[in-house]
């Protein structure tokens, strides 16, 4: 064809070079259809260039193989010989005792609407609770239908510790069997409301020995109270209830561990409510202490006294292992101001770590220093749990040196067993 002279223009060229494109595109689809090969659509995103030429579709994989690809990245990644460890990690972090009792509970009742205004009180802790469980030890019967009292709280006070990340309570205690079975029962129902598994006190079917699997880790954790009234036991009996808040009885708690062990249990937590209320440690606690780690639990955590109690470590009877056991963690929200000991608690952080061959052990512990802030706001007062250390807005220098000292006392009772502060990292 002539062009008579006529110059070619760009876009010309460019929609006929597009056109034969197109039509050297259409062919071949054409000749892959003929030819049984499959194209796959899903590839061709709008706004997507496909530069591979040529797609040859999903390949066959041995079982291994898809195993394998289905497998976490980061055990994949442990296989190969990187270092990553977290899906052979899971973190526990423990608190010391709750009670909404005393001046807590009467400031914070809001009477024109007939509540009790504590959903806010441990929302200062979020940062601090972030492992794959944190449990609190809570000394509360919680229901709505009861007077309130220093034992018994509204079942606000569920909300109040799911507000803050706590997703397990362990609530056996002296007085957990104030308002008998009924109570247990609202108390369960409470938490289980929540998302918080209830530890020490049991429904008429309930299981003491639970296990929970976290990354992969399966760890029961068990709570007894050896602080259970004569009397009181007295009526558990009459009532049928015996055994509904288990009793810190060393034979009951080795049978128990034997039965986690035997539900494939790799690591063996044992609580316990035990000792009295600012008293040290007595003989009687470290007697019953041995007794379960010789027993075969990994770690031992005690709260009763209310104020901080170092930790220690036990070696077990015939293997040698070293059981951590940590007497008292103190308060975590408390309404005693007489004393900056009264106020002071901590946060216990655990890392426990499986091995290859399923063994798990305690990997890292670290505490955090606790402190409850009681402030003023028109004309009420507040509560707040927090973590020692920032400086809130509103805190006065006087409540500052009682936060540090607070802070300092959980410091030099720690001081010595070789455990870090974790707060601020």
């Amino acid at each position: 064809m002539k062009n008579d002279g006529k110059k070619w223009s760009f876009g010309s060229v460019f929609m006929i070079t597009l056109t034969c494109l197109v039509l050297a595109g259409s062919a071949l689809v054409l000749i892959r259809l003929s030819s049984g090969a499959k194209v796959d659509l899903s590839r061709l995103r709008p706004g997507t260039v496909v530069l591979n030429d040529r797609y040859e579709g999903p390949k066959e994989q041995t079982e291994e193989q898809a195993a394998e690809s289905s497998r976490p990245a980061a055990v994949t990644a442990a296989k190969s010989g990187k270092t990553k460890t977290t899906e052979t990690e899971c973190t526990i972090t423990f608190s010391g005792i709750a009670a909404v009792e005393g001046e807590v509970r009467k400031n914070s009742y809001i009477s024109d609407m007939k509540i009790y205004d504590i959903s806010d009180i441990m929302m200062m802790l979020k940062k601090q609770l972030k492992a794959n469980l944190n449990v609190a030890f809570l000394e509360n019967v919680l229901s709505d239908e009861a007077k309130k009292t220093d034992t018994v709280a509204s079942r606000e006070t569920a909300l109040m510790l799911s507000s803050a990340g706590f997703n397990a309570a362990a609530c056996g205690f002296s007085k957990a069997y104030a308002l008998e079975a009924s109570g247990i029962l609202s108390t369960r129902n409470a938490l289980n409301e929540r998302g918080i598994l209830p530890l020490g006190i049991l429904d008429e079917n309930g299981e003491q020995v639970l296990i929970r699997e976290m990354n992969g880790i399966r760890v029961a954790i068990m709570q007894y109270t050896d602080t259970i009234p004569a009397a009181t036991r007295k009526t558990m009996i009459k009532n049928g209830d015996n055994g509904r808040i288990p009793e810190a009885d060393a034979d009951q708690i080795a049978a128990d561990i034997g039965k986690a062990r035997e539900k494939g249990a790799q690591a063996v937590i044992i609580l316990i409510n035990w000792g009295k209320s600012g008293k040290a440690v007595d003989r009687a606690q470290r007697t019953l202490a041995q007794q379960i780690a010789d027993a075969g639990a990994d770690l031992i955590i005690g709260n009763g006294s209310r104020t901080v109690q170092t930790m220690e470590e036990l070696t077990a009877a015939g293997t040698g292992q070293k059981v951590p056991c940590f007497w008292s963690l103190g308060t975590l929200l408390s309404a005693n101001r007489n004393s900056a000991g009264r106020l002071a608690g901590m946060l216990i952080h655990i890392t426990i770590r499986a091995s290859e061959d399923g063994k798990a052990g305690i990997h890292e512990m670290t505490y955090t220093p606790l402190y409850t802030w009681k402030f003023k706001q028109d004309g009420r007062y507040y509560y707040r749990c927090m973590a020692c250390g920032e400086v809130p807005d509103g805190m006065d220098s006087e409540q500052q040196k009682i936060m540090e000292k607070a802070a300092g006392i959980v410091r030099d009772t720690m001081q010595g067993t070789g455990m870090r502060e974790a707060y601020g990292e």
